[in-house]
């Protein structure tokens, strides 16, 4: 008799620690493949198609996951307990969602500019930093592209 509700009550802690906490987790997860996924697949969009349904599509499509890395955001910090452990989680492994979010739409805007833009460069090292992804540049590269950009426009550093 005790072991069968001993069961039932282990079976529902177990349900609801993988709804309230793995759910919102995979969730995250599935949304930051699909973002890493996107500034690969958008890598090479630039100027040459502006205009064009391929370009659009792209644009729209790094401002959809820019809402949603932002939905994501502000749905953990203002709803129920498990969502806000999954900030604070994130936040102390080095995400940061609000930078994602940011770098995101700075991206999306930054698409008619050159693949090897020192914009579209910082953009994408945002939402590679904010979400812990494999970053294309390192601050050094950075740093050396900036300084290229500055010389070339006539912007003193």
């Amino acid at each position: 008799m005790w072991s069968a509700i001993a069961s039932f009550l282990l079976g529902g802690v177990g349900w609801f620690a993988a709804f309230l906490l793995g759910k919102p987790w995979l969730d995250f997860l599935n949304l930051r493949s699909q973002v890493h996924e996107e500034i690969i697949f958008t890598g090479n969009i630039g100027p040459m198609v502006k205009g064009t349904p391929a370009y659009d599509k792209a644009e729209e499509s790094l401002r959809r996951l820019a809402a949603k890395v932002n939905a994501t955001n502000a749905t953990a910090a203002t709803s129920i307990t498990a969502l806000r452990l999954l900030r604070w989680y994130l936040s102390r492994d080095g995400y940061d969602l609000t930078k994602a979010a940011d770098g995101l739409m700075g991206l999306s805007n930054s698409m008619g500019d050159n693949p090897n833009d020192l914009f579209r460069a910082v953009h994408t090292n945002s939402i590679q930093v904010g979400l812990n992804l494999p970053r294309d540049r390192n601050d050094k590269s950075l740093r050396l592209l900036k300084e290229t950009w500055e010389r070339r426009h006539g912007v003193a550093g």
